[in-house]
Formats: structure tokens, sequence, C-alpha cells
């Protein structure tokens, strides 16, 4: 059994997102995994993640990390020594594309079913003694529907996240006042390095707020306000 690299899923900062396929001796593809994949010498927050997702292993809105063998976490693409992360493959996407598809029309029912999953997921990270500090659209993992054709959900992108504790409570004046994505923080995050729990509920308020509207709260709340002054 091998694996194979088919296309790229996505990127980011850390390095590339890969459809992965396991294929046997008959050709045969047995099954496949979403490979997050960087050079290993700018690998080390992939490993970090590897680490945190290790903790939350069982939890069942959280996207799952996997080791297939020892000898496949670090692989040689194109001469360079490559660290590799397996992961769950989501079928759909990311919450973002979802949204994106329905255009603003997510059903009540819906949006209900998809926040309590996510606040579930929020709950087991925050007990494994986490704070994601990214939640967003883009960052949670669409999965099979069910026959109501309502998806599973799971929580993804952990390279940011902290510990929960005092010491990494505060970090004012540092780089990483910030961990997240500005549009989806909290205001105090950015005044005074504020990273505790609630730093993910404010984050789920602006996804939920996104599937209700189809637009980013801040984004929409800017226009607001230019519209008043006018």
């Amino acid at each position: 059994m091998e694996w194979k690299k088919l296309f790229v899923l996505g990127a980011g900062s850390y390095g590339k997102v890969y459809y992965t396929v396991k294929i046997d001796s008959f050709l045969l593809c047995a099954s496949a995994a979403a490979v997050k994949c960087a050079d290993l010498p700018r690998s080390i927050s992939l490993h970090r993640e590897a680490h945190i997702l290790e903790s939350l292993r069982g939890c069942p809105n959280v996207v799952q990390y996997f080791r297939v063998d020892v000898s496949r976490d670090v692989s040689i693409e194109n001469n360079i020594p490559t660290y590799n992360l397996f992961l769950e493959y989501a079928c759909g996407g990311s919450l973002h594309d979802l949204i994106n598809l329905k255009r603003g029309k997510v059903s009540e029912l819906e949006i209900g079913f998809y926040a309590y999953q996510l606040l579930k997921g929020i709950q087991d990270v925050h007990k494994r003694g986490w704070v994601h500090c990214d939640i967003k659209p883009a960052n949670v993992l669409v999965f099979d529907a069910n026959e109501l054709g309502m998806h599973k959900l799971k929580l993804a992108d952990f390279g940011l996240s902290l510990r929960i504790g005092v010491s990494l409570s505060y970090i004012t004046g540092t780089p990483l006042s910030n961990r997240g994505t500005l549009l989806y923080a909290p205001p105090e995050s950015l005044i005074c390095g504020f990273h505790a729990k609630a730093y993910d509920i404010w984050s789920l308020g602006c996804t939920v707020e996104e599937m209700m509207t189809g637009t980013r709260v801040w984004i929409y709340q800017i226009c607001i306000g230019r519209l008043r002054l006018n």
C-alpha cells in the first residue's frame, strides 16, 4: 500500500493541503485523506498542530489526525524533505464554501444544527485545555450530510491555538497580541491581547451571523456606518 497525492485542495502560510489516496497492489483506492505539507525547515507549526490534535483525539466535532506510518511523516518532494500531517478528508469542503453555495439562504434549522455542533466542538476543545483562537467558516470542515440534508461539521486548523492558562491569557505588547483573523477576533484580543475561552465564543457568534446573512459581520457593520455618515 502507498499514499499518493493527487491534487491541491488549498494552501496557507504553512504550505499546501493535498487530496491523497491510499492505493493497494491492485491499483484500487482504499481510502482518502487530506495531507498538510510543509518543507521540513518550515514545518514547526504543523508539528505543533499534530501535537494539539493528538490531545483532541476522539472529539466528534474536531477533525481527526492520524499517523498512517512514522516513515510517511517525512517524504522527499522534488528532492526537498517534506513533513506530512494526515487528516480526515472533508468531502464538503469548508463552511465558507457552504455559505457561498447557499448565498445567504442557510435555513434557520440548519443554522441551529450547525451552531450546536460548533458549540460542542468548542466545549471539547476547552475541556482539553485549549483555546482555538481562529474559529471562522474557512476553518470549519463539512462532511457528509444526513437524511435531512444537513452536514456534519468539525473544527480544523489548530495552528494558532493556545493553552488555557494565566500565563497565556494576556500577551500585551507582543507580536502575538492577536492570534487569529481580525474580522473574527474580539476587541479585547486587539486591545490587551486577551486569549481565553470567550475568544472562541465571540468568533462563533461572527460565524453564526455569517451563516444567517451570507456576509461577514464586520464588513456589514462598516458599510452600515458609512451609509449613516453619508
